[in-house]
């Protein structure tokens, strides 16, 4: 126990640290809008008249922990910045956590500067800065495997335990931590450890994360059934469900992109899906791709060799490829798009590689910390000053509305709409119109009928590569009617319509 005791300089070092991801994640929390994502997550929390919140507890298989945290902590403001609130906190303490791993694995000389990478990290802030689960996941991501090294290192029952429930734990926040179990059972099997104390007290660990997420495991095969479960590869691409984005050889680099600069440098989510070569793209951002693959690439393989050495790769590696096959396999068969944040709990290892791959020289270090550092921070400035990578504002398109709407409008939103729901308080109808399946002549049917019965239609433009992307209601709304005021903000564009007078 005194080896993981912290010394004065420690302290002060991780006082500092906690103090930079404290301020990062709390910086503008509010600024932007709650996006199509956080609004599903907010539905899961919040009662509905006729429906216990008990009942969408139990049948919530995405974060049902994350959900019983929210129910109570909304009870008090539903505020964006109140509701972002827990995951600011959570993402503060996955940095302390990670500090703690690492004095854990007795590299406490990389413990600070892991703890600062991931407390800098754009990635990280990104998902601690939104109402959802992921902050939590990446918190009790580490817990465990904190209480894996402390089992790995002493099988006991005790150890076994603390194992049990801090995966489960981590399941409850997410359940693509179950890749982090699969990953933890597939080192010990490797690593030869799969037997004596380890077996026993392993099985007494499973034993009780199957005891804890048992209330959710039907729940998750009764979704997976409703899904339909195919080979996307016999699929064509406008049946997949993200089309081309399902899953590209793109995926994984971009993976590792994301994973070091988070998505503010470079590609922003949003010009990615009007990408239409990889050359373009890659001569748009050489400059952010290349800093970006020589810093963090080069401390990514000085990281694995210099693990392999300390014999913690296999861990690493571990936890890493399974979290990405999974996820592989999971997009294969049409259940999921592949997509970064599902491999959460692979983050903390990879920030333990980088990490891991600082030099020993004093000097050298500092400088390769630095430049690590340097472009974490251009990329957090980008998300929170640079317009470009904002989430989509709908709740300032929905204040245009409201002062300047007559009653009798009719409020169109496509892909949306629940957003505009959300921050809504007007007396208009908004009205659900997916062009992608109605079509050009069903969207233009429908149209005629909105300007049948209203006078003003205010459209709100915005993710259009989801529901529209051959601007179909654009067309048909220019075609019955005309333009009479125009607004943008990031990821939106309103225009409201005046019924043509013949």
């Amino acid at each position: 126990m005194r080896a993981l005791e912290l010394q004065r300089s420690e302290r002060v070092a991780l006082c500092a640290v906690i103090a930079i991801a404290l301020s990062l994640r709390f910086f503008r929390l509010a600024h932007q809008s709650l996006w199509v994502d956080e609004i599903l997550s907010y539905k899961a929390f919040v009662s509905v008249s006729g429906v216990p919140y008990w009942k969408k507890f139990l049948y919530d298989v995405h974060g049902p922990l994350y959900s019983l945290v929210m129910h109570f902590w909304s009870a008090v403001s539903k505020s964006d910045f109140w509701l972002r609130t827990p995951s600011a906190v959570a993402g503060t303490l996955a940095v302390c956590a990670l500090f703690r791993w690492f004095v854990e694995i007795g590299r406490r000389d990389l413990a600070i500067p892991a703890a600062l990478f991931m407390a800098l990290s754009p990635f990280h802030i990104y998902y601690s800065q939104e109402l959802r689960f992921y902050a939590f996941l990446s918190l009790f991501a580490v817990l465990a495997l904190i209480a894996f090294e402390r089992f790995r290192a002493d099988p006991t029952a005790r150890s076994g335990a603390f194992l049990g429930v801090a995966f489960a734990f981590a399941c409850l926040s997410h359940f693509s931590a179950i890749f982090l179990g699969a990953a933890f059972f597939v080192y010990l099997v490797c690593s030869g450890r799969l037997r004596g104390a380890h077996l026993r007290f392993g099985a007494l660990a499973a034993a009780i994360a199957l005891v804890m997420i048992s209330p959710w495991i039907y729940r998750e095969i009764w979704f997976l059934r409703q899904i339909h479960v195919v080979d996307i590869s016999t699929l064509p691409v406008e049946e997949r469900l993200r089309g081309e984005l399902t899953l590209s050889r793109w995926s994984y680099p971009y993976a590792l992109f994301a994973f070091s600069s988070g998505y503010s440098l470079g590609p922003g989510l949003r010009e990615l899906h009007l990408v239409t070569t990889a050359t373009g793209l890659f001569a748009k951002h050489a400059i952010a791709i290349g800093a970006t693959g020589i810093v963090f690439g080069g401390l990514l393989v000085s990281g694995i060799v210099r693990s392999a050495r300390r014999g913690h790769l296999g861990l690493f590696l571990a936890v890493i490829l399974v979290t990405v096959a999974s996820a592989t396999v999971v997009t294969a068969f049409n259940i999921k798009v592949f997509n970064v944040r599902y491999l959460m709990c692979a983050f903390p290892l990879y920030i333990a590689l980088v990490a891991y791959g600082l030099p020993s020289g004093k000097r050298a270090r500092l400088l390769a910390g630095a430049a690590v550092c340097a472009l974490m921070l251009v990329s957090d400035g980008n998300y929170f000053f640079n317009p470009r990578y904002e989430r989509e504002n709908v709740r300032d398109a929905v204040a245009v509305v409201m002062k300047s709407e007559e009653k009798g409008d009719l409020i169109i939103a496509p892909a949306v709409e629940q957003v505009f729901a959300h921050y809504y308080r007007g007396p208009n109808t908004i009205r659900f119109v997916d062009p992608s399946s109605l079509g050009e002549a069903g969207t233009d049917a429908e149209i005629t009928r909105g300007f049948a019965a209203h006078t003003r239609i205010w459209y709100l433009r915005s993710r259009n590569w989801d529901k529209d992307p051959d601007d179909i209601l654009l067309r048909s709304l220019l075609a019955h009617g005309e333009i009479a005021l125009t607004w943008t903000a990031p990821g939106v564009g309103l225009n409201l319509y005046i019924k043509q007078v013949p």
